[in-house]
This record gives C-alpha cells, sequence and structure tokens, in this order.
C-alpha cells in the first residue's frame, strides 16, 4: 500500500511547476520511484543520485525538495528494501537540513527550508519508528530539526539506547 500512497503523492504533483539543479524536474517522479522500488543497494543508490545533487545539492534546497517530502514519508510507512529505506531517510535528512538555493531566494522563496521541515513533521512518528533501527543516527539528524517537544526527543532517545 505505501506504494500506492506514494504514488498519488508523485501523480498529484506538477512536477514541472518546481525547480531542480539542471532543470531536471520532470525526472524527479522516475527517480522517486525507483528509489521507493530499489531491491538492492545499487538501485537504491543509483536513483538516490538522480534525487540527491537534483532537489537539494550540498544543501542548497530547491523547490521540488518540496513535494519530494510527502513522498519520501509515504514510503516509509510500508515495505521497503533495507537499502531503499537507509537512502530514503538519508534524502530526507538532506533536505530538513537544508537552506533554500541562492536562486530560490531571489525568487522571494526564503522559506523553503522551513516549509520542507512542516512537511516532515506531518511524518514525525515514522521518523521516531526508525530510532530502533540501523538508521538511528539518521532519525536523530532528522529529528533534531523537525521535533518541536525537545522533552519528547530526549525521552525517546533514552528509551531506545543500546537497542
Amino acid at each position: 500500500m505505501n506504494r500506492n500512497l506514494a504514488e498519488v503523492e508523485i501523480a498529484r504533483t506538477d512536477w514541472a511547476g518546481f525547480r531542480t539543479l539542471g532543470d531536471r524536474s520532470r525526472d524527479v517522479p522516475g527517480a522517486l520511484r525507483r528509489l521507493l522500488a530499489a531491491s538492492d543497494e545499487d538501485e537504491a543508490m543509483a536513483a538516490y543520485w538522480d534525487l540527491e545533487n537534483v532537489v537539494v545539492v550540498q544543501g542548497q534546497l530547491h523547490s521540488a525538495a518540496l513535494p519530494t517530502v510527502p513522498v519520501l514519508l509515504a514510503g516509509l510507512l510500508g515495505e521497503l528494501s533495507p537499502d531503499a529505506r537507509d537512502l530514503v531517510l538519508e534524502l530526507l535528512r538532506q533536505i530538513v537540513t537544508g537552506e533554500p538555493d541562492r536562486d530560490e531566494h531571489a525568487l522571494g522563496n526564503t522559506d523553503l527550508g522551513d516549509r520542507c521541515r512542516q512537511a516532515a513533521r506531518t511524518g514525525l512518528w515514522l521518523v521516531y519508528r526508525e530510532l530502533g533501527t540501523r538508521r538511528r543516527d539518521t532519525a536523530e539528524a532528522i529529528l533534531d530539526r523537525i521535533e518541536e517537544d525537545p522533552a519528547r526527543i530526549a525521552a525517546y532517545l533514552a528509551n531506545t539506547r543500546g537497542k
């Protein structure tokens, strides 16, 4: 079901209306589909690199990062290969720790990073779930940027240490 939910998010987005590095917004939907469907590390990495350095580049966000967030969260709802899940979380981390690219700033899109973090908050519990996995460090980095309740994150981190 998660791929269906992610597919709805992909299909309902007019990707051509969003910016990427190198005017590759039309390639984002296919890369997202490949990432979510990846069955091994090679497939997941190939798809990841078609998104990283496209929607986010060295911490600089392009507008296509914003609709990418709900697709990644929808993907986390269900079964992904371990390698795909690793890279979905890593891409989400890249986005929520990013800030707008200078072109986005010039276009007045100065709150893009804040809007991406707000979008990620809708999947807060999906990220908390990852604290008990090999993706703990990535999940902590995401939560550090999206969690607004310091007492909650402290309690959950204390509860999951050593698990």
